[in-house]
């Protein structure tokens, strides 16, 4: 782990060099790429005296599998908001048009994972859980949540409309007491 931090924290200038290069080469969207890189674009706009649930779902597939959770968690709770963090463009693009949807569903880029950057973040957001979509493990996430005691978890969001009406009650309720952290 300490190799992993060293490394991430020595090769941050080379990643704002490479996320520079893939703006230029449209791979990163043109006005908001810099959430990836500096603290200062983080764009923090949430009400504090609310709860927050973190899903990082880096990808278009994990974005489209956490909507229904989404949607039956703003069903169940409704003093809650919810942040979406994911890394890639189109997956960005998907967000802006199904958490529009939502008045308490923010998303965002998710910061590189260098662990100044990720502490920087989880302060300024103050989520109460973090939830990783399927295998995005980033171990300076990872070990900045635990530092604040911020239970994470790793779900596999792939809830479809059908799956969530063939689950039984008891697996709901299981589903949904974890979110009372």
């Amino acid at each position: 782990m300490q190799i992993y931090r060293f490394l991430t924290f020595i090769l941050y200038p080379l990643l704002i060099l490479l996320i520079f290069f893939r703006r230029l080469i449209k791979k990163e969207d043109v006005k908001r790429y810099k959430e990836k890189i500096f603290p200062s674009h983080f764009n923090i706009s949430r009400n504090f005296k609310l709860k927050l649930f973190w899903f990082h779902a880096a990808s278009i597939g994990e974005m489209k599998s956490i909507i229904p959770i989404i949607k039956e968690i703003n069903k169940k709770e409704k003093k809650i908001e919810i942040l979406v963090t994911t890394v890639t463009l189109s997956s960005s693009n998907l967000a802006q048009i199904e958490l529009k949807k939502f008045g308490n569903v923010f998303h965002r880029f998710f910061p590189l994972d260098v662990e100044f950057l990720i502490r920087k973040f989880i302060l300024a957001w103050k989520p109460s859980v973090i939830l990783l979509v399927d295998s995005e493990i980033w171990p300076n996430l990872i070990y900045c949540a635990k530092k604040k005691k911020i239970p994470i978890g790793i779900i596999n969001g792939r809830l479809t409309k059908k799956n969530l009406q063939e689950m039984d009650d008891f697996s709901k309720i299981c589903l949904f007491d974890f979110f009372k952290y």
